[in-house]
């Protein structure tokens, strides 16, 4: 054999001497060739100059280098004998470079059986194809009767999630399958390149291990999965636990691995839902899904009690098309993994703060407390995921807002260069002024303290979701340094578009865009036709009062009929618009139903006819067809022609 391998080489060495001086000798001779009928070419034309034209058609010609051939490469494939058994067929072969060899078998002597090749090729019949290297393989025989281990692994992030160990006799066979995926994940490869589920594996040696990995199944989705350190889930709005963080299928420029950060839980009545909203808070500042700015803090909704998904999408994407709204957070769809579990579809979005990106203000705090920026949220103050809240230091009370609750969410409490008797105690006042001018419908005062374009936007959005969160929640201002208070952003809007049954307390009663509003709460016990924010909102039950804001809000309902129906586009479900919600994450929505079986079941706040709606198809359909009629009905409210 050795002898085979030397002559081998030798033969493939003359070939290539041979080849490289026959191609030298053929250039040398053509090119002679060349330069003798140029000669002659010019000798029978009367002139024997060579322009430099000619040169150019030389070079623009097919050229000597393409006239080449290169040399044929040959490797050979040796099928080595091995003891207890033999090879029937050439065992020795010269191939191309790409080429094939012929066939051969592998033969097992009496008492003993084929277990396999060396290089893992289980058939006993071969014919190796595309050769690109020398190739030494030899058959495995053992003794008929031994037995083999083989085990198999199914892993997840690097973890063993099953493990089994089967004993058969060599050149036997063993069958195994994985266990069917949990919902959410698939199965990438096996180590040997096997794609199915099920094996059936020929014994050939002691010990051979098949490993597959279990992988999150991206449905068009962005992929977050989030390991807590202890491997317990999110069951606490106030303590953070520390845990890794990787987000894939996405842009790759965007993903990451393994990135340290800490989780708690968020929501105010969305809290009690099994699908715990969240908040991300990284180590380091980073940007999510292609975002041009980089935090620390990220939330996740979990839109549970929204069984079209998508009513805080549409919000914000509206919030985004009008111009008075400067400030929208960002918001994306993404499949979250908890612990190695599929959790479900949430919207990933920015937090309201002031950053880049984010409420773009200056973020220094001033001795002058007119001199900086704030911002403001009106929410409870007995709500358990504020614990330790101090009157005058974390919010005050607005007297002549009902004596609410205003959270003061910049400057934070803990900043050392904040002082509440100075800071709190200035916007308290600011806000207090505002008040004031709308209760003595002083328009140009009014005009002073707020802006009044913001207002309107806001107002627009919040009166056609009809919005139940915006009189006594949710509602965030911000004021400008040196400047006015604006209305915004937008937040919280799943309680909106007909999903708010406890509106009128009553389960049954269907809310419409057209109902005339008996409060439940004896506090609002008022009518206001079809109005909801102009009768509870303090703020805007005094602005809707002024003509001057009247008018420009008429206004400003004819322009906003352009941007309800192009936002409105990205709510259709007939194929109309491949770049639709729907259209881009059906898949993906209805696993998020398969993981959270709540489609025809009453889940707060949901009314009767949104429970009877079992798809998300037409849980979208009946979103979308809410806002076209409520839209309707406030123009004929005020009085507006479009």
């Amino acid at each position: 054999m050795k002898i085979f391998r030397i002559l081998s080489m030798i033969l493939v060495l003359i070939m290539l001497l041979s080849s490289c001086s026959e191609n030298t000798s053929n250039m040398g001779n053509k090119e002679d060739l060349s330069i003798k009928e140029t000669v002659n070419d010019d000798a029978e034309s009367g002139t024997s100059d060579v322009t430099d034209k000619d040169n150019d058609k030389d070079d623009e010609g097919s050229g000597n280098l393409s006239e080449y051939d290169p040399p044929v490469v040959l490797y050979y494939v040796e099928y080595t004998n091995v003891e207890n058994g033999t090879i029937v067929g050439e065992t020795e072969q010269l191939v191309e470079r790409g080429g094939s060899t012929t066939e051969v078998k592998a033969v097992a002597n009496e008492g003993y059986v084929f277990a396999g090749w060396s290089d893992g090729v289980k058939l006993d019949t071969r014919r190796d194809e595309n050769v690109q290297d020398h190739t030494f393989v030899e058959p495995v025989f053992v003794k008929v009767g031994t037995i083999f281990t083989v085990r198999y692994e199914v892993r997840q992030s690097g973890k063993i999630i099953e493990e089994r160990e089967l004993n058969g006799m060599a050149g036997n066979t063993v069958q195994y399958t994985a266990p069917y995926p949990a919902l959410g994940y698939s199965y990438g490869e096996w180590n040997d390149g096997a794609k199915e589920r099920e094996r059936n594996d020929t014994v050939a040696s002691d010990g051979e291990t098949y490993v597959i990995n279990v992988e999150p199944l991206s449905l068009g989705v962005p992929t977050l999965e989030i390991t807590t350190d202890d491997g317990s889930t999110v069951t606490d709005r106030v303590t953070y636990k520390s845990c890794k963080v990787t987000l894939s299928n996405t842009d790759e420029e965007d993903c990451f691995e393994n990135v340290n950060a800490q989780i708690r839980g968020r929501g105010n009545s969305s809290w009690s839902y099994p699908k715990k909203g969240i908040k991300l808070k990284f180590d380091n500042k980073r940007s999510m899904l292609g975002s041009e700015h980089k935090a620390k803090s990220w939330i996740l909704i979990s839109n549970y009690g929204d069984k079209s998904l998508i009513r805080n999408m549409i919000g914000y994407d509206l919030s985004d098309e009008m111009s008075g709204l400067k400030y929208t957070v960002g918001h994306k769809f993404i499949d979250v993994y908890l612990n190695g579990e599929y959790y479900g579809l949430f919207m990933i979005t920015d937090k309201i703060a002031l950053g880049d990106g984010r409420v773009e203000l200056d973020e220094t705090i001033y001795d002058d407390p007119s001199k900086m920026a704030y911002i403001l949220e009106i929410g409870a103050a007995n709500d358990d995921s504020r614990p330790n809240l101090i009157k005058n230091v974390d919010y005050f009370s607005a007297g002549r807002d009902k004596g609410r609750a205003y959270f003061v969410n910049y400057p934070e409490s803990d900043d050392p260069a904040y002082i509440p008797e100075v800071h709190l105690a200035y916007i308290r006042d600011y806000v207090d002024q505002c008040l004031l001018a709308l209760s003595n419908q002083d328009w140009e005062l009014i005009c002073e303290l707020i802006d009044i374009d913001s207002f309107i936007d806001y107002y627009i959005i919040q009166e056609l979701y009809m919005n139940k969160d915006c009189f006594w929640r949710s509602v965030h201002f911000y004021k400008e340094p040196n400047g006015k208070l604006y209305a915004g952003p937008v937040w919280d809007l799943d309680q909106g578009l007909g999903n708010v049954a406890d509106l009128f307390g009553v389960y049954e009663k269907e809310t419409t865009p057209t109902t005339d509003i008996p409060f439940a709460n004896s506090s609002y016990n008022k009518s206001a036709g079809s109005l909801w924010i102009a009768s509870c909102n303090t703020w805007y039950r005094r602005l809707v009062r002024n003509e001057e804001f009247i008018e420009l809000l008429k206004q400003r309902l004819v322009e906003f009929e352009p941007i309800m129906m192009k936002v409105l586009k990205r709510a259709t479900t007939d194929g109309s618009n491949p770049n639709s919600y729907y259209s881009m994450y059906s898949d993906a929505m209805d696993r998020n139903f398969e993981r959270w079986t709540i489609m025809g079941v009453q889940v707060w706040p949901n009314t009767k006819v949104i429970v009877e709606i079992t798809t998300v198809k037409g849980q979208i359909d009946y979103m979308r067809k809410w806002m076209i009629e409520r839209y309707a009905v406030l123009c004929d409210y005020y009085g507006v022609t479009t």
